[in-house]
């Protein structure tokens, strides 16, 4: 029986963030590459696909950032993942991709984070998360804020979503996606 693969996957910032991921094995690649997701993100595939030893029909599942982001950031990864859970009739999943960006900060008990991208107008998008008990917490829900409205501490500017985040919190996943645009 082939081996069965998940490829982790987010576009929702200026990072093209992507991974594949089997147990403890697995590669994840983080590159800033603006507003060019679709110039890299399959060449980059192809290269973690070749990284792990793996063909494209052992994907099983995917684990996709829903953003908030640009419209045309998450369509991209939206797309694509899209397409290639069909081709491969891979699971898809869904995770936050403020949450992934700052799951790797969270520690056990320990204050909440409030991970931030810059948005157009002078916004941001931001959220506030915890950990208990291994578990993400959702102090606050995503959504847009201006300057004076972020909290005095506990801030993460513009952290990329990780690879392996997605594919960490995949127990906290939700089945298909949902973008979120604010």
């Amino acid at each position: 029986m082939p081996s069965v693969w998940t490829l982790t996957l987010d576009t929702a910032t200026p990072y093209l963030a992507l991974g594949l991921f089997q147990g403890e094995e697995g590669v994840g690649r983080v590159v800033r590459v603006e507003r060019r997701h679709e110039e890299s993100l399959f060449p980059l595939l192809d290269e973690l696909l070749a990284k792990v030893g793996a063909r494209k029909e052992e994907i099983g599942a995917l684990v996709l950032g829903e953003g908030p982001g640009s419209y045309t950031g998450l369509r991209i990864a939206l797309a694509a993942g899209l397409g290639i859970a069909l081709a491969q009739g891979a699971r898809v999943l869904a995770v936050s991709s403020l949450l992934a960006a700052c799951w790797p900060f969270l520690q056990e008990g320990g204050p909440p984070l409030t991970p931030l991208f810059t948005a157009r107008n002078r916004l941001y998008y931001g959220a506030t998360y915890a950990r208990r008990e291994g578990r993400p917490i959702e102090v606050l829900p995503p959504r847009k804020l201006r300057a004076e409205e972020l909290p005095p501490t506990g801030l993460l500017l513009d952290p990329p979503p990780d690879p392996r985040a997605l594919y960490d919190l995949l127990p906290f996943a939700r089945e298909g996606v949902a973008p979120l645009y604010l």
